[in-house]
């Protein structure tokens, strides 16, 4: 059996999280850490409950319910973001949209006038993701233009995390090629040089800010530094009223290009130049897993304080009752969570309980941040392919248990 796309031999065993599971995981293991039930549903629909079940927090992708709808569509739109920022009197970077029918010649006159290099990026969707942060020319402006007029399905970069806007129209075609609609559209950015700045706000609040060496989850945006206790404080009130910008968001990562990030925001150049409704703590991430650990309970903590639910004390070592629906290869599933499960060291078993509703359960013993890559991983197909379409974890009180088995 192998767990796909990564081994887990070491650490917290998150090496393998692509960055749109990142999130969801690290506010998941929080809850378990916190000692609140957990249900999770596909594409990372987290419903967490006290231990008597009286009171209930939801999240998606790591993003709590307190999150309107409205807020994140403002967030994907980038054209109607940009206006809402520029409402706001907040610096942004040159830019205008185009659509890939009749707005090329235009966009190409544009970068021309704001001057290479330039960004381009699609006017609406996931954020952080698809953009292309250095066009030197014209001719790398049509390869960018050619990628976008990809369908979002076909793309390299697509992933199901996506869960808010989505492209109603009919696709075209060209030359027997499947493109997007005539009127899909691209924005077109001047690219801004300093340092490149990450800072998570939740609550209003930031509570993280990373150097970056680039743009997050471009080839130049490798692993970055904490400067949270080095960033000055008016840039960190520029990313705090950049999110104002947009009501409803509990949480947001925002991108602001400085000069340096010591110095005041009004004494040197600084631009918000990215924005998303989702923490992105993969970027915490590439940091250290303790950092995009305790991001993750930073998030939940907030959404408890605003529904007035108190938390237990942190801990690391849990045991719940474990309970995985709707297998379809229930004995194959068994076995690749058990041996998952050994390879993260935990003690417990499962065994198959029900196989006319696909059902399997049992106990599992060890490490919360283990225990919660287990249940997302088979939510995600990563056990050999197997899949859940739920997974239930309940505490319950340690027993002594001797590693890892499977229960006939």
């Amino acid at each position: 059996m192998s767990v796909e796309s990564a081994q887990v031999p070491t650490g917290l065993g998150v090496e393998h999280l692509t960055p749109e599971v990142r999130d969801g995981y690290e506010v998941h293991q929080a809850a378990l850490r916190r000692g609140l039930n957990v249900v999770l549903y596909p594409r990372q629909v987290l419903m967490v409950s006290t231990p008597d079940e009286t009171r209930e927090l939801a999240f998606i992708h790591g993003i709590p319910r307190s999150t309107t709808l409205g807020s994140v569509t403002y967030a994907q739109d980038k054209r109607m973001r940009r206006a809402l920022l520029e409402r706001a009197e907040l610096p942004l970077p040159r830019g205008a949209t185009f659509s890939v029918g009749r707005g090329i010649k235009d966009a190409k006159s544009f970068a021309e006038r704001v001057g290479y290099p330039v960004v381009v990026k699609p006017a609406m969707g996931d954020n952080a993701i698809e953009t292309f942060p250095d066009v030197e020319n014209e001719e790398q402006l049509d390869a960018a233009i050619d990628y976008l007029r990809t369908p979002p399905t076909e793309r390299a970069t697509f992933t199901r995390a996506a869960y808010a806007l989505t492209e109603l129209r009919e696709p075209g075609e060209e030359e027997g090629r499947v493109v997007v609609p005539p009127g899909y559209r691209f924005l077109v950015e001047e690219r801004v040089r300093g340092e490149y700045l990450r800072f998570l706000v939740v609550g209003g609040l930031v509570r993280s800010v990373v150097h970056c060496s680039g743009p997050p989850g471009s080839d130049s945006g490798g692993e970055g530094r904490d400067i949270l206790g080095e960033t000055h404080p008016t840039l960190q009130q520029l990313a705090i009223d950049a999110v104002h910008a947009l009501p409803g968001l509990t949480v947001a990562a925002v991108d602001i290009v400085a000069s340096d990030h010591r110095r005041p925001a009004s004494g040197q150049d600084a631009w918000v130049v990215e924005f998303s409704e989702r923490p992105g703590l993969a970027v915490q991430g590439d940091v250290s897993d303790e950092l995009s650990q305790q991001m993750g309970d930073v998030i939940l903590s907030h959404h408890a304080r605003e529904d007035d639910i108190d938390l237990a004390e942190l801990q690391d070592q849990v045991a719940v009752d474990f309970r995985a629906e709707a297998i379809p290869d229930l004995d194959g599933a068994v076995s690749a969570l058990v041996q998952a499960a050994q390879q993260l060291e935990l003690s417990g078993y499962i065994g198959v309980t029900d196989r006319i509703e696909g059902v399997a359960e049992g106990v599992l013993q060890g490490p919360a941040a283990h225990i919660a890559w287990l249940a997302e991983a088979m939510l995600d197909g990563r056990l050999d392919g197997h899949r859940a379409m739920l997974v239930e974890e309940r505490h319950r009180a340690p027993e002594a248990l001797d590693g890892m088995t499977v229960r006939t």
